[in-house]
């Protein structure tokens, strides 16, 4: 009986990279969909999962705290102490106010923060909103509103506006093409090790000698190939019959004229012109067996780059438990270029 490596024989490195070459258009098509997964998806995160681009004016103050009976300034106004003030309704009833009703207290609330850094003597007013105008207009308010604190507060001298926020800026925090470079990144990354992992798995058979070093059945090359016609007088110059049976489905049409090539090639060698029998894969179709039986040889057909590994050992198995010899195969359909590529040299 026969046997398999399939599985066991080493990777040709030269035909994956080879292979690999003729992928190289997947790669700028995985980028860019790469770069724009990953940018639509941040856009979103940063836009519409927050009803859209926020701009941000900020208002800085001064302030004079006032000394405690030991003349030492009250400090505990630090930042954590500024976010809950922002938000009594010392501030948010006269935002509320300039803004006429227009917004609830609580979407008011939302919209302005502050806070103090390392100096607690600077007050940073921020007012973020999904309108620019929107924006330098609560920060006027509170540029107006904030100074007036000092006077219901006997901790807090004075409040003076260090700096106006006469304008918002973008402040959606996007970073588009961080975003892009990412995807791009990561598109590239899944395209090769993608097309890696799929040429590693494919059993497809891409030159003559995969077959002799996965099945152990000798291989007389593909039809184009210089050796093929002396390969053929060698192993079929006393046939008389010759079964040509096709393992893929489709085939007879093309096979047909590969009958027709075998015959002339076989008669330069011996003078006798062979038959050649076109035979259906007899797994299929049980039938062809007599017919393969009655020829003096048999000649295996197998389409290359087909997924054909499982339909091609089965054939093997089946022609093997007929105790029909198989006296070789043929690679038809095969890449000329990849294995002139191959091989280095013209074929």
């Amino acid at each position: 009986m026969w046997e398999c490596e399939c599985g066991r024989e080493p990777l040709d490195y030269r035909l994956i990279w080879l292979r690999f070459l003729r992928k190289l258009w997947v790669i700028p098509i995985a980028i860019l969909a790469g770069m724009m997964l990953v940018g639509t998806v941040h856009y979103c995160s940063r836009t519409v999962a927050k009803g859209g681009r926020t701009y941000q004016s900020e208002s800085i103050f001064y302030i004079d705290f006032a000394e405690n009976a030991q003349g030492e300034e009250y400090d505990y106004y630090n930042f954590f102490t500024w976010g809950e003030v922002i938000h009594t309704d010392f501030f948010m009833d006269y935002v509320y106010g300039e803004m006429e009703g227009k917004y609830s207290r609580d979407e008011l609330a939302t919209y302005i923060t502050a806070t103090v850094d390392s100096d607690v003597r600077y007050l940073y007013v921020r007012c973020n909103t999904h309108f620019p105008e929107l924006s330098v207009k609560l920060a006027s308010v509170m540029e107006t509103i904030v100074p007036q604190f000092a006077e219901i507060r006997e901790e807090i001298e004075i409040i003076e506006v260090a700096k106006k926020g006469s304008e918002a800026k973008d402040s959606s925090k996007l970073r588009l093409g961080k975003a892009y470079f990412l995807g791009a990144c990561l598109g590239l990354a899944a395209a090769v090790l993608g097309i890696l992992i799929v040429l590693i798995l494919d059993t497809g058979i891409y030159l003559p000698s995969t077959i002799e070093k996965r099945y152990h059945v000798v291989c007389l090359g593909a039809p184009f190939l210089p050796e093929f016609a002396p390969n053929w007088q060698l192993y079929l110059k006393d046939a008389l019959k010759v079964a040509l049976v096709h393992v893929d489905k489709g085939d007879s049409k093309d096979i047909m004229g590969y009958g027709k090539q075998m015959e002339d090639i076989a008669s330069v060698s011996s003078n006798v012109k062979p038959e050649i029998i076109i035979c259906e894969n007899p797994v299929e179709h049980s039938e062809e067996l007599e017919k393969i039986r009655n020829c003096d040889k048999t000649i295996l057909c197998l389409r290359a780059g087909r997924r054909n590994h499982e339909t091609f050992t089965r054939l093997l198995e089946q022609l093997g438990r007929q105790g029909i010899p198989v006296t070789g195969a043929i690679l038809i359909s095969a890449d000329e270029k990849l294995i002139s590529a191959y091989y280095r040299s013209k074929v």
